[in-house]
């Protein structure tokens, strides 16, 4: 395939015209795609990915958990938001559930653009109520706004629970030689509870609790401590709090872990302990960018998952994932890449020509040095790993054939057994005691919210009649609506 042209390319050319205008501008004219450039551009190497496409397909909401089986959905795969790969999500299920539903199930991160992946799964919002943070980069938490704010207009009227760090300054808080920061989940939940007051405000004129609903304990969920404070549904300043505190769809829970906690010492890394489901959740410290990320481990049924969020080579990491059944780890492409891409050119050759590259590259660097893993690291880290895991997944990663080949090649380098995948959007694994299953799920891409499943035991709406009903203009001025009817318009279209 040739080679197209460039970045650089195009500098020379627009260089030559009027003032050194884009191309095409100087002339007045504009330049189009016809239809076998769109052609040629979707057997890219570069732009497409047979890898995860070659898959075979997962239709959602057709098939049962078995009773010893673990669903993982990736719904964001990249750091970078693009169509084919959203920002980091990864949604994981276990059976034994009524009528083959899940019987306990978890987010564990939630970046920008994975809510709409969530909802062409037809994952619905009472099932969204538990995620589990690894660190508060953008593109690990932003989506975790449109989930609170639109949690309780669908199905889930109960608390949003949050697991995550605790503050960065915990190792040494008298340290005078820098200055540390509040910076944990439980100060960032409540920050955030506040920023997006008249979002809540706006919609609680909609039921948005039960009138009988017992909130889990700590012992319920085997929690490392009392979740307090509980960022209530109204809350300060408004001393009524309606609601109550922890009851409703606008409640946060913070549940903040010590992120220097390793399991050295008895269960003083756990998370989350069911004894219901019997899911056990453990937690453990990554090395990424700033003290406190951290990577999670679930155990279920003799089975385990861990998901390391983002993180340099880890020692720890290969002490966690002894005998671990699925290992989700990050991995970034090589620095040279990287930079090449974000110039915009197709590959390293072509960026050296340019004259901004070596400073474009020693950012690419940076950034890795601070918070990520190498291809070739993580194959480093897998032939470490003893015994090693029955899968390992890689993501966090830009995949097209061109990446994928590459990480391939450096992984196998160190790694020449064991299987391993890189994971795109919306690939689903099915993991039982012998097997591992791997698909791609086929959606609707203009879906809409999945059916909401709704009790007629809500409690009142913050903003009603006075006899329990909704009161949708209590909050607006309606003296210049104006109204429907057959004398300004009729809606009766459809």
């Amino acid at each position: 395939m040739e080679k197209g042209i460039t970045r650089r390319d195009i500098l020379k050319l627009s260089g030559m015209t009027l003032g050194g205008m884009a191309i095409g501008v100087a002339t007045g004219t504009a330049v189009t795609a016809s239809a076998s450039d769109c052609t040629q551009q979707s057997l890219d190497p570069m732009t497409n990915n047979d890898y995860i496409e070659r898959l075979p397909t997962y239709c959602p909401g057709t098939e049962t958990l078995a009773d010893n089986e673990i669903r993982i959905s990736f719904l964001g795969t990249s750091f970078l938001p693009r169509l084919a790969q959203e920002c980091n999500s990864v949604f994981i299920e276990v059976g034994g559930g009524k009528n083959g539903e899940a019987l306990d199930q978890f987010i564990f991160d939630c970046g920008s653009g994975v809510v709409a992946k969530y909802n062409a799964m037809g994952i619905p919002m009472r099932k969204m109520d538990k995620i589990f943070l690894t660190h508060l980069h953008g593109d690990h938490m932003s989506d975790l706004t449109h989930i609170y704010l639109f949690g309780p207009a669908q199905d889930r009227k109960t608390p949003l629970y949050v697991w995550g760090q605790s503050p960065s300054y915990l190792t040494d808080p008298t340290d005078t030689s820098y200055t540390y920061d509040n910076d944990g989940v439980k100060v960032f939940c409540q920050k955030f509870r506040d920023m997006l007051r008249w979002h809540t405000e706006s919609f609680s004129f909609l039921p948005t609790s039960y009138k009988n609903w017992t909130p889990p304990t700590q012992t319920d969920w085997g929690l490392p401590a009392p979740p307090m404070p509980i960022v209530p549904t109204i809350g300060p300043p408004d001393p009524t709090n309606t609601d109550g505190y922890g009851v409703g769809g606008y409640s946060l829970v913070p549940i903040e872990l010590d992120w220097t906690k390793k399991g050295d010492q008895t269960d003083d890394n756990v998370a989350y302990n069911n004894p219901t489901t019997g899911v056990k959740i453990t937690h453990f410290p990554m090395i990424h960018a700033r003290k406190g990320s951290i990577g999670y481990k679930l155990e279920w049924k003799g089975m385990s998952v861990i998901f390391t969020g983002d993180t340099r080579p880890s020692y720890e990491l290969i002490k966690q994932a002894s005998g671990v059944t699925v290992l989700i780890h990050e991995m970034v492409v090589p620095p040279e890449v990287w930079a090449a891409k974000n110039m915009g050119y197709r590959t390293p050759a072509e960026a050296y020509a340019d004259s901004g590259f070596q400073q474009a590259l020693t950012v690419a660097k940076a950034v890795q040095t601070s918070s990520h893993t190498p291809q070739g690291a993580l194959g480093y880290m897998l032939s470490q790993i003893q015994p090693a895991p029955r899968l390992a997944v890689a993501t966090h990663f830009q995949a097209t054939d061109d990446t994928i080949k590459s990480a391939f090649k450096s992984i196998r380098n160190h790694y020449p057994q064991g299987d391993v995948v890189i994971a795109g959007d919306l690939m689903v694994l099915n993991v039982t005691p012998t097997s591992i299953t791997k698909r791609k799920a086929v959606v609707n891409n203009y879906a809409w919210y999945p059916v909401a499943e709704l009790s007629s035991a809500l409690a009142a709406p913050k903003y009603q009649d006075g006899q329990g009903n909704m009161a949708p203009t209590a909050q607006i001025d309606t003296t210049d609506v104006i109204p429907s009817g057959a004398d300004t318009y009729d809606d009766s279209g459809y």
